[in-house]
């Protein structure tokens, strides 16, 4: 060979090897690539082919019903479905069958849009489930059906103070105070997108988590008292031009609410107001009377037979005069201080008792102080420390004025003398639980405020202040009732605003119910406590009666056949 031909050889086989080690090179960062995609980042890739292949779906859980204490159902859930289209997807030949189905619902009596509006159109709403499988049955594809679900109460507004509303846009009331409980736990679905662009499930070893329904509650309350109630108040309000009204019934013996009714339920444009039963404050007037009785009798003070001379009339405290609204010119004994309402008189008792034990009986029997009812939103009330009292502020607060209250308050409070003497906290909740597995809520006791003895005696005197004083148009036929009217002057809202209050309990040897009306600023003639609030006990009172005659005579029916309550602690 010649020495040019030897050294292209050369060349070409260096050219070769070359190519050789580059192949050999390419190969092995394929093999590195694949090594790393394939083994060191696998999870990474598998995510990311899930994420392009699958989706997560959240799945609703049902939300916890609520039942009365009867069973009776206050809060479900209903399916309805919503029609709608989305024009740019329907072609010039599919509007016919729009209008098909556009048509039907219009002959169900459901208002649909005369106008078509671009992109997407809901054509009805609220369409209950059955008829909606007719429809769908004979309707077209051009139309979307999508199954809901919706929250519904068989009571509307009749219970609207107690449970307020779940939306998809708001929660408020009970619904609010137990959302954690009634709301349940989401679950989660994954999906499989497929050529069609549509889900599929995917395989059974998917990681499916399915939802876990919300609890249902059962309430301490009495639908058919709280029905009740609710009418009786209203009618009351409107008759008497009232700002506002409250009416709470409790059961004395351990606290539960039976009816919570608040009148106005909403405003002018249909939002629902506050719940006056605990939203709202005021003074409690005469009604407050009672407690200071309580007190001067507990320590030893007082004794119903001592007398008072309330012939003058009035009283001066600090420069101050306090005068009795109606004349009484005479000495009145203790107990028809109270059931004949005398201002003058219990403010002499008033001066019987020692600052420091008046101020510390108010607070035992509840005053200044939420009563940790099952509702957002309720007010402490109003019970100025004795650091900020005036040389008059005594003697107002004997008779019911330099405090605020709340309904509810008063209905605890009064409670104490009903059952003997024992505070209890407010029950809203009886029970939580589902399918036969139910949890009692605890009865919350306080303590005990007063004796036996003391709270019969009370009941006495309350017995006169009806049957021989000025609760007179109180009384129920074949029932005893003890009671307490209450006129206090608004004067926060100015000369001559006031509020008509009268509390109740029945029957009154051993009380099963206490009465709470309540009813602010009427017009003036509705004034005393004796012309509005008590006629409105008597008429919800004898309603509840007729209902659950076994009211006055035997404890309230409990919960049977739906409910099996077991035993437990409060959540």
């Amino acid at each position: 060979m010649t020495p040019g031909r030897d050294a292209m050889d050369e060349r070409l086989g260096a050219r070769l090897k070359l190519c050789m080690y580059l192949n050999l090179l390419f190969f092995a960062l394929v093999v590195a690539a694949l090594f790393r995609v394939q083994i060191l980042d696998h999870g990474h890739w598998r995510e990311l082919a899930d994420k392009q292949n699958t989706v997560e779906v959240e799945v609703e859980p049902g939300r916890g019903c609520i039942y009365d204490r009867n069973g009776y159902l206050i809060a479900g859930n209903e399916s309805f479905a919503r029609f709608s289209v989305y024009w740019p997807q329907v072609p010039a030949e599919g509007v016919v069958e729009v209008e098909r189905v556009a048509a039907m619902l219009s002959e169900a009596g459901f208002p649909v849009p005369t106008d078509r509006k671009p992109g997407y159109q809901v054509l009805a709403d609220g369409v209950p489930y059955p008829l909606a499988l007719d429809i769908v049955s004979r309707g077209s594809r051009m139309v979307n059906c999508a199954v809901l679900n919706r929250r519904v109460y068989p009571m509307g507004d009749l219970m609207a103070p107690v449970i307020g509303r779940c939306t998809p846009d708001h929660v408020e009331g009970l619904e609010l105070q137990l959302n954690r409980i009634l709301q349940g736990v989401p679950g989660h679905m994954f999906l499989e997108r497929s050529a069609w662009k549509n889900y599929s499930l995917r395989d059974p070893d998917s990681r499916d988590e399915p939802a876990v329904d919300g609890l249902d509650v059962v309430l301490t309350i009495d639908a058919r008292f709280q029905a009740i109630a609710q009418e009786e108040l209203a009618a009351a309000v409107e008759m008497s031009g009232s700002e506002w009204g409250a009416v709470v019934l409790a059961d004395p013996r351990n606290g539960d609410i039976l009816a919570m009714a608040s009148y106005p339920v909403r405003d002018s444009y249909g939002v629902p107001v506050r719940n006056h039963c605990v939203q709202s404050n005021h003074e409690p007037g005469s009604t407050f009377k009672p407690f200071v009785l309580a007190a001067a009798m507990e320590e030893g003070l007082a004794f119903l037979s001592d007398s008072f001379d309330v012939s003058r009339g009035w009283l001066e405290v600090s420069g101050v005069r306090i005068h009795d609204s109606h004349p009484i010119d005479s000495t009145l004994s203790l107990a028809e201080v109270i059931s004949q309402s005398s201002n003058v008189g219990t403010v002499m008792l008033a001066r019987t008792i020692p600052d420091s034990v008046l101020y510390g009986y108010c607070g035992r029997f509840g005053f200044g102080r939420a009563t940790g009812v099952e509702l957002p939103g309720e007010l402490d009330g109003l019970l100025n420390p004795m650091s900020a009292w005036s040389g008059v502020s005594k003697a107002n607060l004997a008779i019911g004025q330099e405090i605020c209250v709340t309904p509810l308050q008063l209905a605890m409070a009064y409670s104490v003398i009903a059952n003997g003497g024992v505070l209890y906290g407010p029950r809203l909740v009886r029970s939580t639980g589902r399918e036969g597995e139910w949890n009692d809520w605890n009865v919350f006791e306080r303590g005990r405020v007063i004796s036996g003895e003391t709270a019969a005696e009370i009941r006495a005197v309350l017995v006169s202040a009806v049957e021989q004083g000025t609760g007179g148009v109180a009384r129920i036929p074949g029932v005893r009732v003890a009671g307490k009217t209450g006129t206090a002057e608004r004067l926060s809202r100015g000369r001559g605003v006031y509020l008509s209050a009268f509390v109740g309990m029945v029957p009154a040897d051993a009380p099963e119910l206490v009465a709470v009306v309540v009813m602010d600023r009427p017009e003036y003639a509705y004034r005393w406590g004796s012309a509005l609030a008590a006629p409105a006990f008597q008429r919800i009172v004898s309603r509840v009666l007729s209902s659950e005659p076994g009211v006055a005579l035997a404890p309230v029916g409990d919960v049977e056949g739906l409910m099996a309550a077991g035993s437990g602690e409060t959540p």
